[in-house]
């Protein structure tokens, strides 16, 4: 056998990309199919093991039907194995006509080519960079509600770092992400899950769950509030792109894990209003925002955009006044598998998306609550002390199946709004033996590229959600 891996070519286009020709030398598997338009291919190559692997090669070449547009797949091994994209007879918003973009390799597992095309036909691909991703498709995006646009999003997002807390806590089954706030906006996350709690006296991120009956809880701490408010600071002092803050999960872990009292809760909204550039409006009563088009939030600003999940007895009081706002301004669906097994997690989100969504012209007809597609593995008991089964782990497993068998069940009428997901930025598992910290891992932003060509190939074909019908 020799040496193999997966390249997923995601077609976001009203184009098929028809394949015209291939051949290869030394290659055990060199297949490639044409890509019909609005779905995406997971192609299987494999080097061979036999003669001078150096020589080993592969080409695939790909018009785009109806345009007169094309590139070209190539398989080299020089010195270690490379699949590249070659822009032969076209250029998109990141990279001009004849680049040639590396995707690298990986063994067993898949590398991107992402391609996609607005309503303006314009190009899009997962190269170069898309950190101001929504400010470069306010031109197709600009007139659409939140609800009718996809985003990534950050599950945990406070928890890129570990400091103990409870007894039976570490990194492994405590820490979420591997990038810190400004990394996860830096790859284009724009939902952040964020827990608030008091530690110390502090207020720091939070991970804690209530195991084996009432009053026993496991879980750890990360980044300090402060932090995360000085990183988005700075990422809204560069980039003029909307960031939604979801607050929940709230807790005192210095007085037996109660819930925030209203003065608490006063507490942690005076520290946020360190955050510039925070949306505000006045008398925001029960307004639905998810119902308002991306251009009211970001034309010509940056906009933070802070929901509190509040408990009963809680209220905002003035701070609706200062860029606050409760669940009843921001509605969503949002329902885990709470599974550690991948298909019974993903069956079971792609069912829940095509149940709750129903984006048509037809009001009686019609569901489009903002949808969070939690594309996330939940640790069971028997993974809580298995440092292989980490969170991040978990997160990195199920990433692969985002681009092909998530994507090709979204349909114009059917797609998230939040791909929500753990370890945001990096697809290689992080932590591996002697599991004493994360390893280093190379990140991507494949996943803002991805939302990308979601908002292109699925929504931009809804005539509903453009506002062509």
């Amino acid at each position: 056998m020799g040496y193999g891996g997966f390249l997923t070519i995601l077609n976001g286009s009203p184009h098929d990309f028809a394949l015209s020709g291939q051949h290869s030398y030394q290659m055990d598997t060199w297949s490639w199919p044409t890509i019909q338009a609005g779905t995406s291919a997971k192609v299987y190559v494999e080097f061979g093991t036999k003669g001078n692997t150096g020589d080993d090669g592969g080409e695939a070449y790909y018009n785009i039907a109806g345009t007169s547009e094309k590139f070209s797949v190539l398989g080299r091994k020089p010195r270690d194995y490379q699949l590249t994209i070659s822009l032969d007879g076209l250029s998109t918003k990141q990279s001009p006509q004849g680049s040639k973009v590396e995707l690298g390799f990986r063994h067993d597992a898949a590398v991107n080519w992402i391609l996609s095309t607005d309503e303006a036909d314009q190009w899009w691909s997962n190269s170069g960079t898309t950190t101001d991703w929504m400010q470069q498709s306010l031109g197709s995006l600009g007139n659409r509600t939140l609800k009718h646009i996809a985003l990534p999003g950050s599950h945990d997002a406070g928890m890129s770092s570990y400091k103990p807390g409870t007894v039976g806590a570490h990194f492994a089954n405590t820490q979420a992400q591997y990038l810190d706030f400004y990394g996860q906006l830096m790859v284009g996350s724009r939902y952040f899950d964020l827990r608030p709690v008091i530690s110390n006296g502090k207020w720091v991120s939070g991970h804690y769950s209530e195991i084996e009956g009432p009053g026993i809880w496991l879980g750890g701490n990360g980044q300090p509030i402060l932090d995360i408010v000085k990183q988005v600071n700075d990422f809204t002092r560069q980039y003029k792109e909307l960031v939604i803050i979801n607050l929940s999960h709230t807790l005192d872990t210095d007085h037996d894990y109660k819930d925030l009292s209203q003065d608490q809760w006063n507490q942690l909204f005076d520290t946020l209003k360190g955050i510039e550039n925070r949306f505000t409006v006045q008398n925001p009563g029960n307004t639905d925002f998810s119902n308002k088009v991306l251009g009211d939030f970001i034309t010509d600003r940056a906009s933070v955009f802070i929901v509190a999940q509040l408990p009963n007895g809680i209220s905002l009081g003035n701070y609706a006044n200062e860029g606050f706002y409760n669940q009843n301004n921001f509605p969503f669906y949002d329902s885990y598998s709470n599974s550690n097994k991948a298909d019974d997690m993903e069956n079971d989100q792609l069912s829940k998306l095509k149940a709750e969504r129903n984006i048509v012209a037809d009001s009686a007809s019609r569901k489009d609550k903002f949808h969070i597609l939690s594309w996330t593995l939940t640790q069971q008991p028997e993974d809580v002390l298995n440092f292989d089964k980490a969170i991040m782990n978990l997160g990195t497993s199920v990433y692969d199946h985002l681009f092909d068998k998530a994507f090709n069940a979204f349909t114009p009428e059917s797609f998230p709004n939040v791909l929500y997901v753990d370890s945001l930025g990096i697809r290689d598992k992080s932590v591996v033996f002697p599991f004493d910290k994360p390893r280093s891992v190379p990140t991507t932003n494949d996943i803002a590229a991805l939302a990308i060509a979601i908002n292109n190939a699925k929504a931009g074909r809804n005539g509903y959600v453009t506002g062509q019908n």
